[in-house]
């Protein structure tokens, strides 16, 4: 309420994700941003940052006086030339390259189709949860081979989110990832802002002590 705030999105609808939305998310995430007054310009790109304004593709220029800019994300460059045009790599469901069966790939690094065409291109998210269990699903494959124990069970990417919106937050799920989905939430509440500070310290906890088999 003290200074205008604009956020550009590429997403056709703000609550879109890059996954086509869940459940209720466009609503939400629309309602939200209303209560903090924040203008959303959605199903846009950025073609240029100058000193004083953002200039849209549409032609549209927008003065500012701070600008935080995230631009599209690429693949690692040492392994690009592996991947899509993009530098991601294109992993089975066992994380391992679709055609070098010695090169395995997790997280942001792997390649995954959107679910629909957009008017300008979005990408999927991978988070933090979906990186874990794809590590995993990696080094169990990996263990096996050198074993010669029976292969891992596959990872069908699903993710459970807990975004964190100030004062509040929101919890996500999703299973599969991409519809159609046989499971899907989007709720937001005080306590999933309690959950999310006592979900880090446990992580972090875990990992300090190297218990990182734990859930």
């Amino acid at each position: 309420h003290k200074a205008p705030i604009i956020f550009i999105t590429p997403e056709p609808y703000i609550g879109h994700f890059g996954i086509g939305g869940l459940r209720n998310s466009k609503r939400f995430m629309e309602d939200e941003f209303a209560k903090r007054d924040i203008k959303v310009i959605a199903n846009t790109s950025v073609e240029e940052i100058v000193s004083d304004e953002v200039r849209l593709k549409d032609g549209l220029k927008i003065p500012y006086k701070l600008a935080m800019f995230a631009p599209a994300m690429k693949g690692v460059s040492a392994v690009a030339h592996l991947g899509n045009p993009r530098g991601f790599i294109p992993v089975d469901d066992k994380c391992r390259h679709t055609k070098h069966k010695n090169i395995f790939a997790v997280g942001v690094a792997i390649a995954i189709a959107p679910p629909e065409q957009t008017p300008v291109p979005t990408g999927v998210p991978k988070t933090g949860y979906m990186t874990v269990k794809m590590a995993k699903t990696a080094a169990y494959s990996i263990a096996s081979e050198i074993s010669g124990n029976t292969a891992p069970s596959s990872y069908e990417m699903d993710v459970l989110c807990l975004m964190d919106m100030g004062n509040t937050a929101a919890f996500m799920k999703a299973y599969p990832l991409l519809p159609p989905r046989q499971e899907s939430l989007f709720k937001g509440g005080i306590h999933y802002k309690w959950l999310k500070i006592a979900f880090e310290k446990y992580f972090l906890w875990k990992i300090k002590h190297g218990l990182s088999n734990l859930p």
